[in-house]
């Protein structure tokens, strides 16, 4: 992110590494900041490979720019996703994750408001970290849905015939 040598001091970022899921569900959002923040620095911003060149006298300001965006990243990365974004990351049915969110199996993380004219939505968000392990262990899915079809009527009829 941050190199130095004799002629210059260059921050940088590389969107083909591997990221935490918060910062590739919200790509618009740390797009923007990346861009923002290097424009508003003393550097030259060189937007087709998103690096900020500093002369080497102002590395100071360069480790600045570095310790801004990373702070802004990680709060953009802890940031809480949406319903929609849940079931398409994890390929689940609305049902499912309104079902396994009231009985605590997928953990919520607080409230979206949104405001559509005088009515006002109130939406559930889900944390991050919660949804990437989900996601890097489709097994456990698996698992729920197999505990949900073994407790329904259909599943239990076989049990009391």
């Amino acid at each position: 992110m941050l190199r130095y040598d004799k002629q210059a001091c260059t921050v940088s970022i590389d969107l083909d590494v591997h990221m935490p899921l918060g910062l590739r569900v919200h790509y618009g959002e740390r797009d923007a900041a990346i861009r923002m923040l290097m424009k508003r620095s003393a550097g030259a911003f060189l937007k087709s490979s998103l690096s900020c060149v500093f002369d080497p006298a102002s590395r100071k300001v360069a480790e600045a720019l570095a310790d801004d965006i990373r702070e802004r990243l990680f709060r953009i990365a802890h940031k809480p996703i949406s319903q929609r974004q849940v079931e398409n990351i994890l390929g689940i049915t609305s049902r499912e994750r309104i079902r396994w969110a009231k009985d605590g199996r997928l953990p919520r993380s607080g409230v979206s408001r949104i405001r559509k004219g005088t009515t006002e939505i109130s939406l559930w968000t889900y944390p991050c970290d919660a949804i990437e392990h989900l996601a890097a262990h489709p097994a456990e899915i698996r698992r729920w849905r197999e505990e949900d079809t073994a407790t329904t009527s259909i599943g239990l009829a076989p049990i009391f015939g």
